[in-house]
């Protein structure tokens, strides 16, 4: 059975990969390879069927058969390495704490274990909120540490 640790050495060898990085791999008892990749501004389609044509190039198929995909995660996947959490800096995130808890706002960085997260909040109308204008907003910086995060996903908007 061709092991998962194997095909991240390999791809670890993929030339022209300063800011590739491996979201996933998964193999199947069957053989099945899956590879999630990403780059920092987004991973193509030919990049993805390049990387697939570099493994199957080192690999044999005389000596173990395998079925191989290669592809980005998606938009709507959930973060699961440290790179996605760096990609999205300064877009809005949907967070689930490990208590139960959602957040929703501007991923703003990431600093010691630590994300940072801007989230909206509607201002009181007699406090900061002008008569009126029903759009202001009082923004809220808070710390989660990244082992109190269970889910993270980008939220997709359409402009």
């Amino acid at each position: 059975m061709i092991r998962k640790d194997d095909i991240r050495q390999l791809i670890e060898k993929y030339p022209g990969g300063e800011d590739f990085f491996i979201v996933d791999i998964h193999v199947s008892p069957s053989n099945k390879i899956t590879v999630m990749a990403d780059r920092k501004k987004g991973i193509s389609i030919d990049e993805c069927a390049r990387i697939s044509k570099f493994i199957e190039q080192h690999l044999d198929r005389e000596k173990e058969d395998f079925e191989l995909v290669v592809s980005s995660p998606g938009l709507d996947s959930p973060f699961t390495v440290i790179e996605q959490w760096q990609k999205n800096i300064g877009e809005n995130i949907k967070i689930q704490l490990a208590n139960g808890e959602t957040h929703k706002g501007k991923l703003s960085g990431i600093e010691n274990d630590k994300i940072l997260l801007e989230e909206p909040e509607k201002a009181p109308k007699n406090k900061h909120r002008q008569a009126g204008n029903k759009k202001n907003t009082i923004t809220h910086k808070l710390e989660y540490p990244l082992s109190e995060v269970k889910t993270a996903k980008l939220i997709i908007e359409f402009k």
